[in-house]
């Protein structure tokens, strides 16, 4: 009875010493000393958290290398923008200062023409496919010609009487100044037939009307007059924002309305440049290029928050790289083993496991040859 009870305890001593030495060879294999739950529950319960976090900070660490990337493409942009403004500061200069003729303003002002050009190649500057400087509007240019998107003189809007949408916005903007005027319209208010009329005082001149009214349907303006040297903003003033910490969001974009419209007005005063230079007198042409010396400062100051958000990305990034190394030496001591730990774990359980095949040797034919008796 003493030997046949023995039986059990030795079965269980070799499982127990098979799953030993499998559990031994599988750290060695993986290098890590809990392969699975029941190995540590505790330990596997903070893995999953720490799990988490290094899933966040990747997605950070993407989501800066992203940003900064796309705004050194904005920095380099408005820094060319500069550049091509001080061009058009000395050319204004030189037609302002009376010396030349008439036809070397006029080249003058083809120069200028070409700079204007470039600035608005800059403003539709493009990083992955998508346009930078146009707000949320990003799969389109931001800035266009005017011909392409202002209505020629005297154009009714409107052609029946129209009940508006309670804060719905209307904005109509002019193509040579670059000003634009908004209505919200309020309760009960309503457009009658033909009182929403585009007039202007010259048909070289345009406007531009848009709004978000689902009463008055599409108000994009239909092409009209061809309004030389002047553009229109097409995007809109939505600053994006993407989260690069726990507690850290950036704004990711600079309108373009912000930065080439608004204010001084890069793209205008350069058009009021060329006009002045085309037709107009020294004095025309030195106000002029004061506008875009103004301008010129303006876009400079402009820069500054933008290049401080790539300053602040770079030190995240940092932040960011260290961190990973924080969460993977972490989760390294939480299931993780050493090389040398594994090795010395896997001979003992080989040893272990001889020692209890030896001892199951001796034992269980004895057993089983009593058990026969």
């Amino acid at each position: 009875m003493r030997v046949t009870t023995m039986l059990p305890d030795m079965q269980y001593d070799m499982q127990q010493s098979q799953q030993n030495l499998a559990t031994a060879l599988q750290q060695v294999s993986t290098g890590l000393r809990v392969n699975q739950p029941s190995d540590d529950p505790s330990a596997s319960a903070n893995m999953v958290k720490s799990q988490a976090e290094s899933a966040n900070v990747d997605q950070y660490t993407k989501n800066v290398s992203t940003l900064v990337s796309q705004m050194q493409t904005a920095d380099s942009a408005i820094s060319s923008v500069v550049t091509e403004l001080n061009s058009a500061i000395t050319d204004g200069t030189a037609g302002a200062s009376g010396t030349d003729t008439a036809a070397q303003r006029q080249g003058i002002a083809t120069q200028v023409a070409g700079i204007l050009t470039t600035v608005v190649a800059q403003a539709n500057s493009t990083y992955s496919g998508s346009y930078i400087f146009g707000g949320s509007e990003t799969s389109s240019p931001p800035f266009v010609a005017a011909s392409t998107t202002y209505t020629s003189a005297s154009t009714t809007l409107v052609p029946t009487t129209t009940t508006l949408t309670p804060g719905s916005v209307t904005t109509i903007g002019d193509a040579t100044t670059g000003q634009t005027w908004s209505y919200t319209a309020g309760a009960s208010n309503t457009v009658s037939t033909g009182q929403l009329s585009i007039t202007t005082g010259s048909s070289t001149e345009g406007i531009a009307v848009t709004s978000n009214d689902a009463a008055l349907g599409s108000m994009s303006a239909t092409a009209g007059t061809s309004v030389a040297n002047a553009y229109a903003y097409v995007g809109n003033s939505d600053v994006n924002s993407v989260q690069v910490g726990d507690s850290m969001t950036v704004a990711t974009n600079v309108p373009g309305s912000t930065l080439f419209t608004s204010g001084t007005n890069v793209i205008g005063s350069l058009s009021k440049l060329i006009t002045a230079l085309q037709s107009g007198t020294t004095s025309d042409i030195s106000t002029a290029t004061t506008a875009v010396s103004t301008a010129s400062s303006n876009l400079d100051e402009q820069r500054i928050p933008l290049d401080n958000t790539i300053t602040q990305l770079d030190s995240q990034e940092s932040y960011l790289s260290q961190e990973t190394i924080t969460l993977t030496s972490q989760q390294t001591a939480l299931v993780g083993i050493s090389t040398a730990t594994a090795a010395t774990n896997l001979s003992q359980a080989e040893l272990d496991n001889e020692a209890v095949l030896a001892a199951a040797a001796k034992v269980m034919p004895q057993t089983l040859l009593d058990y026969l008796k």
